[in-house]
């Protein structure tokens, strides 16, 4: 039987199509030709996209901020300023402060970077596993942790975990302030950062060359170690730092 004319067309145009879908052609083609060969136009940039911002921005470096200088001379105000007051270099960092460990013109004064975790949830340094062993190592030394002033560069905990390098020249001169004011009679700094902020030397370079620290004409021992934090990944340092604590160690442990 044959088909109706109009059922012809439709077997033929049905027949050229599957031809050229078979051959690999899936859509139809445009009046203009195509240069198959060009690098493909970069897509359009939305205009939302180009201006979006994240909303709310940490603060990433007190670099660019006004710094202040009427740095408190007093011991007491001093401990309270850095405990409250968000203006003064290394507190803006983040809404939540470790205070210091204070204690005035002590045998030993320890530096660290920054809080860990644990002492802001606590609202001051030296707790969780980092403030364990820095008490373990203090014991080992002869120190009594309750005798000791444990400060930082920075009260408060950057996001990004580090501090901006920018940030270093005031957060450093901040921390010789405290220094002075504090009155301390040995120095103990700890991690690469610390080092140096103080002492204007990479942390493996400090221990090796053993610099004193000069405050106002007084020199004072200053021993530059590992963070708590790094023996505690990477335990093998524990010797190591155990030969840097010995320039500190009580020679009279009361």
């Amino acid at each position: 039987m044959q088909a109706a004319p109009q059922d012809r067309g439709k077997i033929l145009a049905d027949s050229i199509l599957g031809w050229w879908r078979d051959a690999g052609v899936d859509y139809l083609c445009g009046e203009t030709t195509t240069n198959w060969l060009d690098e493909p136009a970069p897509p359009p940039i939305k205009a939302e996209a180009a201006v979006r911002r994240p909303a709310s921005t940490p603060i990433a470096s007190i670099a660019a901020m006004p710094v202040r200088k009427d740095w408190p001379t007093d011991f007491e105000t001093l401990q309270s300023v850095i405990d409250s007051d968000a203006s003064f270099p290394g507190n803006g960092y983040s809404p939540a402060r470790a205070t210091t460990h204070a204690v005035q013109a002590p045998e030993l004064m320890i530096f660290v970077d920054f809080p860990e975790e644990a002492d802001l949830a606590a609202g001051k340094l030296g707790h969780g596993p980092v403030g364990q062993l820095l008490q373990a190592m203090l014991k080992a030394c002869g120190y009594a942790a309750q005798n000791v002033h444990l400060a930082a560069l920075a009260h408060s905990r950057p996001a990004s975990g580090a501090l901006p390098p920018q940030d270093m020249p005031v957060l450093g001169d901040f921390a010789r302030h405290q220094i002075k004011v504090t009155k301390p009679g040995k120095l103990l700094l700890l991690g690469s950062s610390v080092s140096e902020a103080l002492l204007g030397q990479e942390l493996m370079s400090a221990r090796t060359n053993l610099p004193d620290f000069n405050q106002d004409g007084g020199i004072l021992t200053a021993v530059a170690t590992f963070h708590p934090r790094t023996l505690l990944a990477r335990p093998v340092l524990k010797a190591q730092a155990w030969k840097d604590l010995q320039r500190i160690v009580q020679k009279v442990r009361q």
